[in-house]
């Protein structure tokens, strides 16, 4: 430690701030709580230990003279920043930050729009979201916690240090659209003349995987149809707003579209009997010494979150 630091007068210093910003013996005693004899000991003992006046007493009141006013905003950054860091510190000791991580279309069709609801029950726990095109690992994105979009039929493929898997929920899957395209949808032959949207991504399925159509097209009996038209999508929330804006026919993850079909943005071409569940969404955490209250407390509100919606 340095000479400089080791003998830093912070409690002086914290008084020559309030005087600089007040410019008021008085009204620093009161901001700081002591008396004006307190404050004004505290900027003689500075002023002597730093061998320069910071002040020059005026008839009334008082001026920063110039080495004060090349110190008082100095001074003033550095109490903010140290002010900040022991806020933070705290802040961590009582909760602490918990780092999760989930796929892009999880995260911005499910988690985010609830995570306020998270906040409001443990406002001592500091939530740290990644967001990924692919599906998070513990490991490599150091994460306390992560949810991962998984075929029903996959291994779990745990790793060493993972401690515990949980299903959230399974996805269900079926075809939607804007209601602009109902009329042009009146039987699954008519998906021969629209075009079909189709997500592509880092956490893209198989091409049997509900979220792939070829496996539709032969459940709905046209797999034989002339080639259609297709947009390919590299993530779910352009596949979303595409199917919005009427440009063609989706796979839609009803967990993540409740909002737009409830409001009537998107429905069902097919009927509400069509539907699949070949994917799930899955919660993964591993040993985090120091962590576990707080994994233990986001894990239950994920599942409570998606029981209340069953």
């Amino acid at each position: 430690m340095s000479d400089a630091i080791q003998h830093l007068p912070l409690a002086a210093l914290r008084t020559f701030d309030s005087v600089a910003r007040h410019l008021s013996f008085t009204r620093a005693a009161a901001e700081l709580a002591v008396t004006q004899s307190a404050v004004s000991h505290q900027i003689r003992s500075l002023e002597s230990d730093m061998c320069v006046r910071l002040f020059k007493r005026l008839n009334p009141g008082i001026a920063l003279t110039e080495a004060g006013a090349q110190l008082a905003p100095e001074v003033r950054v550095a109490l903010e920043r140290l002010g900040a860091a022991v806020a933070y510190t705290r802040r961590c000791g009582r909760g602490g930050v918990l780092r999760v991580g989930a796929g892009g279309a999880f995260a911005t069709g499910w988690l985010v729009p609830r995570l306020g609801r998270f906040a409001a029950a443990h406002p001592e726990i500091e939530v740290r979201l990644s967001m990924a095109m692919r599906n998070p690992d513990l490991e490599e994105d150091e994460l306390d916690l992560a949810v991962l979009s998984q075929e029903i039929s996959q291994e779990s493929g745990r790793s060493l240090q993972l401690d515990g898997e949980a299903v959230l929920f399974e996805e269900r899957i079926y075809p939607v659209c804007s209601p602009t395209l109902l009329p042009l949808l009146r039987t699954p032959a008519d998906l021969a003349r629209i075009t079909l949207l189709h997500e592509e991504c880092d956490e893209a399925p198989s091409p049997r995987s509900a979220l792939s159509w070829e496996p539709w097209l032969e459940r709905l009996g046209v797999a034989d149809q002339p080639r259609r038209s297709a947009i390919r999508l590299s993530h779910f929330t352009l596949v979303l707003a595409a199917a919005l804006d009427g440009v063609g026919v989706a796979l839609g993850r009803e967990q993540l579209i409740q909002a737009a079909l409830a409001e009537g943005r998107l429905v069902r071409p097919f009927g509400p009997e069509l539907e699949l569940r070949s994917r799930r969404q899955v919660i993964r955490w591993r040993s985090a010494p120091g962590n576990e209250s707080r994994i233990a407390a986001f894990r239950s509100w994920l599942l409570a979150e998606s029981a209340a919606e069953r």
